[in-house]
């Protein structure tokens, strides 16, 4: 149900995590003054193509929009699509978890510095949006159950 405003949390978490897969989502420094890019597709030269793919993070990033967008067309079974909507949740902190693990280990390997760019704050503003889509979710559900009580 389109009208529902869980289901424009879950679309704005499918625009955000879709936004994430184009570009870099940050870029880092280091002290010979060579950039490298944290992007959808794995680390790399700034311009150039990924040092290393980075698959964990690539499988995240791909599963929230479409966990997010199967959970739109669920609004009839509430119960998995409060399921689906905390996964989501949980994937998009997983996702700030691990390109903080990437960044922190790329840097043990070489001095850098981190370059914020604003698709860095997306994984948060997804999981918060998620959030407020469960808490919708569930706000209907114990409606619906409060009215089977009163049959």
């Amino acid at each position: 149900m389109i009208q529902r405003i869980q289901t424009l949390f879950l679309i704005a978490v499918v625009m955000l995590s879709g936004l994430m897969m184009t570009g870099d989502l940050l870029l880092l420094d280091n002290s010979t003054g060579t950039l490298f890019s944290l992007r959808f597709t794995g680390l790399g030269e700034a311009d150039g193509e990924p040092i290393q793919r980075l698959w964990p993070l690539t499988v995240i990033m791909v599963l929230v929009p479409l966990l997010a967008l199967t959970a739109i067309f669920l609004y009839r079974n509430r119960t998995l699509q409060m399921r689906l909507t905390m996964i989501t949740l949980l994937l998009s902190l997983g996702t700030l978890i691990l390109g903080a693990y990437y960044i922190y280990m790329f840097d043990r390997k070489i001095d850098i510095t981190v370059i914020w760019k604003a698709k860095a704050i997306f994984p948060l503003l997804s999981a918060i949006i998620a959030w407020l889509a469960y808490r919708g979710i569930l706000k209907d559900e114990l409606l619906v159950k409060s009215y089977d009580r009163l049959r």
